[in-house]
Parts: structure tokens; C-alpha cells; sequence
């Protein structure tokens, strides 16, 4: 994909991060999200439902919960936004058969996926799985969506301070023809949409995607009635120089390098996200640190279950554990936010957030 970089470069001068990020992950037949065998140990990265079968089996007891507290609405639908090979959403599916055979059976799973090759395996996990492309085609029906590592890969414009004006950073070719970072020479017209509890920063990121999908789910789910759960990387105060980074083989490289071979993302604003759905007068509950979410929906009992089922994978169980809650691992560095069409209904995981 460099080759096509270049050309687009030299044809209509510097691109911004966001074309970027589009064009890396997405593009039809280059793109890093329809390349084989990505995610897992021999891939480039690995998500919670791929560590343990507990991660998805919390997230589908969790949205039982919800129904039951809702009075079992008609019509119940499970949606995946952006959910990998369908592990999460079969461990989900299995975890909700083994508590209420009536809801398995009523409902239905669905994929909001754009990658073709992935839509593929997410079938072939859950075969009675329907998927769309689009968030705008989710069907009428009790409407309970997660969105586990989505939000992190939708693209993202870079501004830098100049001057004590904002600027969007863009990706030019140097005389070498190596992608490198540049400014724009004038002043973004876009500093009044920039968040204010992020102008401290040396350089801001914002998603003109996030507050898209966010806010398009969000009027669904108040509209048929349900909950939308988003656990991902969390941007801190510490991230004061942005947080755009690529994956290679399990180890962060230079996100120019090695454009359509590396996984791209950046750490989501959930503070962006919180402020959407109170704008919408949709209720929220966190955000919360992932071991926290994890240890109110009950890790630490299925985890012990499944010590006691499988002694003989004691140690392989509890390092997936411990990877998934240790505050040097993923515990600290996820967080999840629940956002509701029900006023004073708390979903399980979420206590006193």
C-alpha cells in the first residue's frame, strides 16, 4: 500500500491521518482487516475474547441480566460492532443457552462488520448470525450491542499546536518517498469542534466517526429500547502527544512504516462519548476500568468453575486471567462505559458507576 500512498500524495498533496487509517485498515483488496489470520498468538494482536472464554461468557450473562430487569422484552436482538472472528459473540451465545434456553432460542445474533474476510469467519462461528455493513440497517427489536476493541480503529484527525493555533498534522513523502508527518500551514478551521479538557495537550485527536456512530446508535437504542456496551482503550491525561500507534507481530512499530501489513488504532475518549449520549438524554453508567467491570459480573467465580472443571489447565487459565484484570496488562488500560434507554435501571457490572 505505500505505492498507492505515494501516488495519492503526489496527486493531491498530503493526506490527512484519518484517509490514512481508512485506507490502511479498510481498502478492498490491501486492506490490514481483510488479510488472513490477524488476530491471535501467530497474528498481530489478541483481544480479550481471544485471551478467555469468560470475557465474552460475562458480556452475555450481563445483557441477560439486562433483559430480565427490562421484563423480557419481545424481539431481542444481540449485535457485534466490529467483532473480530465471532469468538465473543459465540461465547456470549453459549454462556446465554446454558442460563435461558427460551432467550437463546428467541435471540438474534447480528455482525455490523465491514470486513468481508472477517464477516466470513464470524459465520463460520456463528452460523445463524446475520451481518450488515451499515448500523443504520439493524432491524426493529430489543436492541443489546457491544462494541469490544471497535472504537479504537475508527479513524482519527491529529491536531498540533503552532504558534497558539491549532493544526492539522498530515501525511506527506519525503525526497526519499518515505511517508513522514508534516502540519498544515494555516490554522485548522476546525479548533472550535476540539474538545476543551484536551487544548492542555500537545497534540489533540478527534473522531468525526466516533461522534457519527456513537451518536446513530445511541437514537437507535433509545428508539427500540436497549443498551449499548463499548469496552476499549482508554485515552488518559498521560497521553498529552496523542496516542495513534501500530501493532506488528505483537510489538509496536512506526505507524508509517509498514502501511496495510500493521494493525492501526488510537485510545478512545470516553469522556467524547459520555458527553454524546447525556446530550441525547440517554443514561450512561461509567466509564469503569476493565478488572473492575470483569471482577462486578463475577471473573473471579467462573474462574474458579473453570479451574475446577479443567485442573489439568490450571495455569494456562489463570495467566488468561490475570491478563485480562492485572492493572499492568489490560485491567487499567480498558475501560467500559454502558449507555441505556432505562431511567433508573443499573446493569450488572456497573455498580455505584
Amino acid at each position: 500500500m505505500k505505492e498507492h500512498f505515494i501516488k495519492k500524495i503526489k496527486l493531491q498533496g498530503p493526506i490527512t491521518i484519518a484517509d490514512y487509517m481508512s485506507d490502511c485498515l479498510l481498502a478492498p483488496k490491501y486492506g490490514y482487516y481483510n488479510r488472513n489470520n490477524i488476530i491471535g498468538a501467530k497474528g498481530d494482536f489478541i483481544t480479550s475474547p481471544e485471551i478467555s472464554q469468560i470475557f465474552g461468557e460475562l458480556v452475555g450473562l450481563a445483557f441477560v441480566d439486562f433483559w430480565y430487569k427490562c421484563n423480557k422484552p419481545d424481539s431481542p436482538i444481540l449485535i457485534d460492532i466490529g467483532g473480530g472472528r465471532g469468538t465473543m459473540m459465540k461465547d456470549a451465545l453459549r454462556a446465554i443457552n446454558n442460563v435461558d434456553k427460551i432467550l437463546s432460542k428467541k435471540i438474534q445474533p447480528i455482525f455490523i462488520e465491514a470486513s468481508s474476510k472477517l464477516s466470513e469467519e464470524q459465520k463460520l462461528n456463528v452460523p445463524k448470525s446475520v451481518s450488515f455493513t451499515d448500523i443504520n440497517d439493524i432491524p426493529k427489536g430489543f436492541t443489546m450491542l457491544y462494541a469490544n476493541e471497535f472504537f479504537d480503529a475508527l479513524p482519527i484527525h491529529q491536531f498540533i499546536k503552532v504558534n497558539d493555533k491549532w493544526h492539522e498534522r498530515l501525511i506527506d513523502i519525503d525526497s526519499k518517498n518515505d511517508l513522514r508527518f508534516i502540519h498544515d500551514i494555516n490554522p485548522s478551521p476546525y479548533e472550535y469542534i476540539l474538545p476543551e479538557y484536551l487544548k492542555n495537550n500537545v497534540i489533540i485527536e478527534f473522531s468525526p466517526a466516533i461522534v457519527n456512530i456513537t451518536t446513530s446508535i445511541i437514537k437507535k437504542v433509545l428508539e427500540q429500547r436497549g443498551a449499548f456496551l463499548i469496552i476499549d482503550y482508554a485515552l488518559d491525561k498521560k497521553d498529552l502527544y496523542g496516542s495513534f500507534q501500530a501493532v506488528k507481530e505483537h510489538k509496536y512499530i512506526n505507524p508509517l512504516l509498514y502501511p496495510g501489513e500493521c494493525d492501526l488504532s488510537t485510545k478512545v475518549d470516553f469522556a467524547l462519548i459520555k458527553n454524546i449520549a447525556k446530550e441525547l438524554k440517554a443514561y450512561v453508567y461509567g466509564p469503569i476500568k476493565q478488572n473492575i467491570f470483569l471482577k462486578n459480573l463475577g471473573i473471579d467465580i467462573r474462574c474458579e468453575q473453570l479451574i475446577k472443571n479443567n485442573p489439568n489447565k490450571k495455569e494456562e487459565i489463570l495467566n488468561d486471567y490475570y491478563r485480562l484484570i492485572s492493572n499492568d496488562k489490560m485491567g487499567s488500560l480498558f475501560e467500559a462505559i454502558i449507555i441505556t434507554s432505562e431511567e433508573k435501571l443499573q446493569p450488572a457490572g456497573f455498580q455505584n458507576a
